[in-house]
């Protein structure tokens, strides 16, 4: 007898021990809403412990969950049979009855439910719910505030009543219930989620409440980098408040980026990342960005001239002129006509360059770009009456245009112009004082328009200039002394026709100190030899000077023939003064 007592124990024992074990189980399957997984492990459960509150509570509890209410209000009142104290059967027996508009029986529940637990928060909180889902958002609202008067740090009557308050439109108070909900439970990705998107209902969004927003949304990203809807919104949002402020289109992209790290088969996504990239003038990545969402887009035709647009900023001049070639021609702008003729240009298909460009200007003459590029096609086939053209048109737009005014005046001095040059290259320096290619221009407009002391003092200021330069820009040194040998070249030729030659030899002394001597210049070299040559002939000098300057010009004449024996000039003005003798 007692063999058998302890065989039946045993066997008890193994039951009770796997009808827990499915208890177990189906609680798990129930947290991860596997509902007919858990009813199943409940109901093995419920085999060996039928005559229990527990039982008949899981079961009623997941057919609740499930939304089955007559099956679950059936096994919620078994539990109550045999426990009608039962805390959570009580509970979710308010919920259902609400669900099944039996609200007597509802409030019969609740009743019971306070008298028997009266810090319960469950039993408000499912009455709450049950008025809130049938839209009864008073009731609902009195049952969230008595979860209040229970546990003022209960974070989801917050929750509850922010829902309330959104239903009525009270937005402000809405998200004030979610500012408290999130504060007590911080580290909750939904709730920081719930209070950005409730801010977002707001009909506007000062800075303040932009800022909170995305705290908000990086907060919940943070806490759950997975959810997609929250990077999704926070994408959105930057994107939607970049209409207006570009800046934040850089931000925009950042996140759709994340967003498609997690799922690359958004359309939409695609899209805005694309025009998100190419906003923030991040061309480079916006390019395969615009390829892919033209792919999962391909009736979204506002998205080529970006592309096109963007192989222009790159430089890939070909994909540009394609891209455009597939746009149809009636939607094309200035700029892109401009983009055309400029991407021509620089694959040197000059037909097809000026063509673009001129239908660029037929639609904007103050398209500066495309007359900028004109001017300069028509300046390297030498065509100065056209370039003088275009540059006319970009001063007209821009008149402190220094390229355009520098090129004008150029263009014009070409033409014989020198008067129209002139006053370009003034207008220019008037501008910009230290633009040392304009001055000297100037200084030979004005030499050639006889005003030598005009001309002198634009020289000596470019002397000044250039060595003022030199020693701030070492590294440009060789230019600088290029612009003072030509102005005291320039210099000596006025004290020449003045007569004054010793005046002529001390200036060409002053350009010959600052040649490069593996680079002499035979040119500067003969102009100081044929100056020797003619103060060695003046009579107020003595025969020891006149000695001396024939001496030195001779040096001068085997130097430049020494850098040109074919140079012609110094041959025969050598040999006149016998300087091999």
């Amino acid at each position: 007898m007692n063999v058998v007592k302890i065989f039946l124990a045993i066997v008890v024992f193994i039951g009770a021990v796997s009808a827990q074990d499915q208890l177990t189980a189906g609680k798990e399957a129930l947290a991860k809403k596997q509902y007919d997984e858990a009813i199943s492990s409940f109901t093995m459960y419920y085999k060996v412990n039928a005559r229990t509150a527990e039982a008949n509570y899981w079961l009623g509890e997941a057919y609740r969950q499930k939304g089955m209410y007559d099956s679950s209000l059936y096994w919620l009142d078994r539990a109550l049979d045999f426990d009608d104290e039962h805390e959570a059967a009580l509970s979710a027996d308010i919920y259902v009855n609400g669900k099944l508009n039996r609200w007597d029986k509802a409030q019969k529940r609740y009743d019971a439910a306070m008298k028997y637990h009266k810090k319960s928060i469950l039993a408000p909180k499912m009455f709450a719910d049950a008025y809130l889902e049938a839209d009864s958002l008073d009731k609902a609202s009195i049952y969230y505030s008595k979860m209040k008067e229970i546990d003022n740090n209960n974070a989801d009557a917050y929750v509850g009543l922010a829902e309330v308050y959104a239903r009525q439109n009270v937005i402000v108070l809405a998200v004030d219930n979610l500012r408290t909900a999130v504060s007590l439970k911080p580290k909750d990705a939904v709730l920081h989620y719930n209070l950005a998107a409730m801010i977002l209902k707001n009909r506007s969004l000062n800075k303040e409440m932009i800022e909170e927003v995305l705290t908000h949304l990086n907060e919940s990203i943070n806490l759950d980098p997975t959810n997609e809807r929250a990077i999704f919104d926070a994408a959105n949002t930057l994107y939607r408040i970049a209409i207006n402020t570009p800046k934040f289109y850089s931000d925009a992209a950042q996140y759709f980026k994340k967003y498609l790290d997690l799922n690359k088969t958004n359309a939409e996504v695609w899209d805005k990342y694309a025009i998100s990239l190419y906003n923030a003038k991040v061309y480079g990545d916006a390019i395969s960005a615009l390829e892919q969402a033209m792919k999962m887009n391909p009736n979204d035709f506002g998205l080529k001239p970006m592309l096109a647009h963007s192989y222009f900023v790159e430089k890939d001049y070909k994909k540009t002129i394609d891209t455009y070639k597939n746009i149809p021609s009636d939607s094309l702008d200035k700029e892109a006509y401009f983009r055309i003729g400029y991407s021509y240009f620089q694959l040197k298909d000059t037909a097809n360059a000026m063509k673009n460009l001129e239908k660029s200007l037929a639609m904007d003459p103050g398209n500066i770009d495309a007359a900028g590029t004109l001017a300069y096609i028509y300046l390297s086939q030498k065509n100065y009456a056209k370039a003088v053209t275009n540059y006319e048109l970009i001063i007209k737009n821009d008149p402190q245009n220094l390229t355009a005014l520098f090129y004008a005046g150029f263009s014009y001095s070409v033409l014989g112009k020198i008067d129209t040059a002139k006053n370009y290259f003034k207008q220019l320096i008037t501008l910009k004082p230290g633009y040392i290619p304009a001055r000297m221009y100037l200084a030979n407009m004005y030499s050639l328009l006889d005003s030598i002391e005009q001309s002198k003092f634009h020289y000596n200021i470019v002397i000044e200039q250039s060595d003022s330069s030199m020693k701030a820009d070492p590294k440009k040194a060789d230019s600088y002394k290029s612009n003072m040998i030509s102005s005291y070249r320039a210099l000596a030729i006025f004290s020449y026709k003045d007569n004054d030659i010793l005046s002529a030899i001390n200036i060409l002394l002053k350009a010959v100190e600052l040649e490069n001597k593996s680079k002499q210049d035979e040119g500067l070299h003969l102009f100081l030899a044929q100056m020797y040559a003619v103060k060695s002939g003046d009579q107020k000098i003595s025969p020891e000077e006149a000695k001396t300057y024939r001496q030195k010009a001779c040096q001068e004449y085997l130097l430049v023939l020494k850098l040109n024996p074919k140079n012609a000039a110094a041959k025969k003005e050598s040999a006149q003064m016998n300087c091999g003798k």
